[in-house]
């Protein structure tokens, strides 16, 4: 193209018709000129002249930069194009060999793209207090599988128990966290077993497992009825209304404080300064999980979110943990290596680094905190709507332990009781919805074809929402009436993958062990202690859509002791 080198002479300048460039840069090979280079001041564009006057007297058309750019878009859209048409054939061959068929159902959105108007009405329906409501409608009217298109991902949203199954733990590795819940919830609680995915997930979870196997029930039972006593202090004799839901929430971070920690954050005392402390703690704690909840609702738009509150309160919760932190790093400057107090201090043992440690007990707190409180206030909101299961599980509680606190062999005696935290678990999951986003192309057992019985693809990004709040109400496993309270149901039930309170496989919770221990123990120490408990408020319970979902409003109640 050049011309041949043997051909090539050393000559004059050349000559410019086109007027004197602006600038000529001189690339020489064997003292040969081969490109002159100009920019034509009247069209600002840069030209580059293959000429060589000793070898041939034509001079090659000029080039423009906007030529150059059109190619290489082209390349580059002709490239993409191939790409996913490879893509695309080997997705098709893979679903092949599968036996995938097209999705049943889809969601009837007015926009196909983005899905602005489903995304307005889940905004509409969380702020409405009817969200899980929604969810469950739509999965009466499209199937307990259907896709649709949310902030121009591709979505599958499923209430089917096999579907789940395979997600939770036939497919684990085809599936890891979506990047907006890491981001919105790393925002608040760092880098932890609820933020993290695969080996990083597994070396966090590793680490902290020892832990938690290690618990020991009769210092658990220690704790708790020393937070129960501080509970009887608050309960009116008279039966005047109080907020269970408030003296829940302060007594399991009471316990959990005491024991993650080995100090109490003291929210039973309201007497005192350290007390209203606490209880400013728990304000600010509020604040950062409701933004959470807001940052994973923007999906993708959350990094265009600032709210000045919400980081005023998480420093704030900060500062409040970082006292705790700082307890437990001078007992094991004290004490050295061979220190096994609690929780925290003997995390002190793999890292003195204070944010990994204000990091993992704020992911703990999470798992105690929250959820058993959560799990505590549901529980005797329909208790209280319910006097005839009270009375029962009263009459089965004084059979087996009279109005002593209970060993941990006469709760496991406590049939009933347990029957009662399970359908309340049932009824109102703390974590009622999970997602998960596809790793690579992968499949689902249910979901495709009419029948939507078919396997169906999931594609490489795809995220899929997995409804524990509908899955809960199947007829076909949990019998007629799943909107009832009625623990009698669960003598002889075993519904497997259809019943996840604390999710499934490899992330199945690992303190859920404490938490029922939690849970029923202050439930048969209210049962020993209170005869009787009406509902106050509302009739129906009201969705409070947080990191565990709880009841709008609180508990209100009217007890009388016995």
């Amino acid at each position: 193209m050049f011309g041949s080198s043997t051909t090539m002479k050393r000559s004059s300048p050349p000559t410019w018709t086109d007027g004197p460039p602006t600038r000529c840069l001189y690339w020489d090979r064997s003292g040969s000129q081969l490109f002159n280079v100009s920019r034509d001041p009247n069209l600002s564009l840069f030209t580059i002249r293959l000429r060589d006057p000793a070898v041939s007297t034509m001079q090659a058309p000029a080039i423009s930069t906007e030529r150059l750019l059109y190619v290489l878009l082209v390349t580059l859209v002709a490239v993409g194009v191939a790409r996913r048409t490879w893509n695309l054939r080997g997705r098709r061959a893979f679903a092949r060999s599968r036996g995938c068929l097209p999705p049943r159902s889809r969601a009837p959105v007015k926009d196909p793209i983005f899905g602005f108007d489903f995304i307005y009405d889940a905004i509409f329906n969380k702020a409405g207090d009817r969200y899980l409501e929604s969810t469950l409608k739509s999965f009466r009217e499209l199937g307990t599988t259907y896709t649709m298109s949310r902030w121009a991902m591709s979505v599958f949203y499923t209430c089917d128990s096999l579907n789940m199954k395979q997600i939770l733990a036939g497919s684990f590795e085809d599936f890891g966290l979506p990047h907006t819940r890491v981001t919105a919830l790393s925002s608040f609680v760092g880098d932890g077993i609820f933020t993290l995915d695969n080996e990083p997930w597994y070396h966090a979870r590793m680490s902290l497992k020892p832990m938690v196997a290690r618990s020991d029930k009769e210092t658990i039972r220690g704790i708790l009825e020393g937070n129960f006593q501080s509970v009887l202090r608050l309960l009116p004799d008279d039966g005047a209304s109080v907020n269970l839901q408030d003296i829940f929430f302060r007594l399991v971070m009471d316990f959990a404080t005491e024991y993650l920690t080995g100090n109490s954050a003291h929210m039973l005392d309201n007497e005192d300064t350290q007390g209203a402390r606490a209880q400013q703690f728990v304000s600010d704690y509020m604040t950062c999980s409701t933004e959470v909840i807001t940052c994973l609702g923007l999906g993708p738009l959350q990094h265009l979110r600032f709210n000045s509150d919400a980081k005023r309160a998480k420093n704030a919760v900060f500062s409040f943990l970082d006292a705790f932190i700082d307890d437990s790093l001078r007992k094991r400057a004290i004490k050295g290596a061979s220190v096994r107090d609690d929780f925290l201090t003997q995390l002190t043992a793999l890292t003195t680094d204070r944010m990994v440690l204000r990091n993992q007990l704020l992911h703990i707190l999470i798992a105690t905190r929250d959820t058993v409180a959560s799990t505590l206030s549901n529980l005797f909101f329909v208790l209280a709507r319910n006097p005839q299961v009270y009375d029962k599980l009263r009459a089965n509680v004084l059979a087996v332990a009279g109005t002593e606190a209970p060993t941990t062999d006469q709760l496991k005696q406590m049939k009933f009781a347990r029957w009662c935290v399970n359908e309340s678990l049932r009824l109102h999951p703390v974590i009622p919805i999970g997602g998960r986003q596809a790793r690579r192309d992968t499949v689902l057992p249910r979901g495709g074809g009419a029948d939507g019985q078919a396997p169906l693809l999931v594609p490489e990004g795809t995220i899929v929402m997995s409804n524990v709040y509908a899955m809960h109400r199947d007829e076909q496993v949990f019998g007629a009436n799943v909107e009832a309270f009625n623990p009698e149901r669960w003598d002889n039930l075993h519904p497997g993958w259809g019943y996840l309170p604390f999710s499934g496989g490899p992330r199945i919770c690992m303190g859920q062990h404490i938490a029922l221990t939690v849970v029923q123990y202050i439930l048969v120490r209210m049962a020993q202690t209170v005869s009787s408990i009406d509902g106050l408020g509302e009739k129906d319970w009201v969705e409070q859509y947080a990191l565990a979902t709880t009841c709008r409003g609180g508990v209100h109640v009217s007890l009388h002791k016995a």
